[in-house]
């Protein structure tokens, strides 16, 4: 793979917020031995969002390599498969339409990909810039990409970081693409707040023996609209999240906590029920102390729903079994001979004193 950066813009109906997007883009501040592109993805829109990226960037003159691909299967892991796909360079940035990149993002991302070949995904560090002034309880949770990802730069202990601002390494995907890698989830969905696509692709890399990394340096604003800052949008998020367990507590428990059968999987399921269980009791116990319509009660509330989601979750647990044992059988059968020519894994051999 040629070293180098595609930045991609994957997005729906984002006319309205690429051209501050865009406009942050050129701005960056880039080595000029460093190749880089950018790519739009139309994943489906219903406005403008194609004309409007080639407005907005042909409006700045800049000579960086630009073009707007169509989409038409609606699905974010669809729009981010075709970018992988259609990338000419090895690093691929994923930039949501709503994040301001700082001016030195690329420059960054490039030397760390380059110096560290065992990062697979490399994540960076959000801050939220809102449209309108945000009630208080609306920032009690890490709901959205934002704020640091770990204490200190480097490997990140859970293996996963937020998709926006991260940076993938093309050929580690690649290999898994080639091993027969399918994603579970479709992530979001034209208007759908489903999400998950993003961990899921950090657990599939993490599968491959690479490391995913974040580092402080790599510095975004995440714009939010005032439509995402309320209570409604904070409910349905809630809801249709609570779809991605299934997915991503399996990987959780194979890859972080090393299971690998059908018994050490339903003790470690069982612990982690038990585990948001004790978390959820003191939750309701303050439904009855807290004042309704506080912002003491609706921070309590929001927490409550993000319990009680990943805790009914665990009612599907034949479903998250089932999961568990086709990623394991994917591990076990398709990905060995792949993972033996990933970086880490060379390293490992040479300590063992293999040859």
């Amino acid at each position: 793979m040629k070293p180098g950066v595609t930045v991609v813009i994957c997005t729906f109906n984002g006319a309205a917020l690429l051209p501050e997007t865009i406009r942050h883009i050129t701005q960056q501040r880039v080595e000029s031995n460093i190749p880089w592109e950018v790519i739009v993805i139309d994943n489906a829109s219903t406005d403008d969002t194609s004309q409007i990226a080639r407005q907005e960037w042909h409006k700045y003159r800049n000579t960086v390599p630009f073009s707007v691909l169509y989409q038409p299967r609606q699905g974010l892991t669809f729009a981010r498969e075709m970018a992988i796909e259609e990338a000419n360079y090895e690093y691929v940035l994923f930039c949501d339409d709503d994040n301001w990149l700082n001016t030195e993002y690329v420059d960054t991302a490039y030397h760390l990909m380059l110096q560290h070949p065992n990062i697979g995904v490399l994540g960076g560090h959000g801050e939220l810039v809102y449209e309108v002034p945000p009630p208080s309880w609306a920032q009690t949770l890490p709901m959205f990409g934002n704020g640091p990802q770990e204490t200190r730069s480097g490997k990140v202990k859970r293996n996963i970081v937020y998709g926006a601002g991260s940076i993938l390494r093309r050929s580690a995907f690649l290999r898994l693409f080639k091993a027969g890698y399918k994603p579970f989830l479709t992530d979001r969905n034209a208007n759908s707040l489903s999400s998950g696509g993003d961990s899921e692709l950090c657990y599939a890399i993490a599968l491959a023996n690479f490391d995913i990394w974040y580092d402080d340096r790599l510095r975004f604003k995440h714009f939010m609209p005032k439509a995402r800052i309320t209570w409604s949008y904070y409910t349905r998020f809630f809801k249709e999240r609570a779809q991605c367990f299934d997915v991503l507590i399996p990987y959780s428990i194979l890859i972080n906590f090393g299971s690998r059968n059908t018994l050490s999987f339903s003790l470690r399921l069982m612990r982690l029920f038990l585990f948001t269980l004790r978390q959820i009791m003191p939750l309701y116990l303050n439904l009855l102390l807290l004042r309704k319509g506080s912002e003491a009660d609706k921070v309590n509330r929001l927490k409550l729903m993000a319990s009680e989601a990943r805790l009914l979750s665990y009612r599907r647990c034949f479903n998250m079994l089932r999961n568990f044992l086709e990623i394991l059988r994917f591990q076990q059968k398709e990905l060995p001979a792949q993972t033996e020519r990933s970086p880490q894994h060379q390293k490992k051999k040479l300590k063992l004193g293999v040859s």
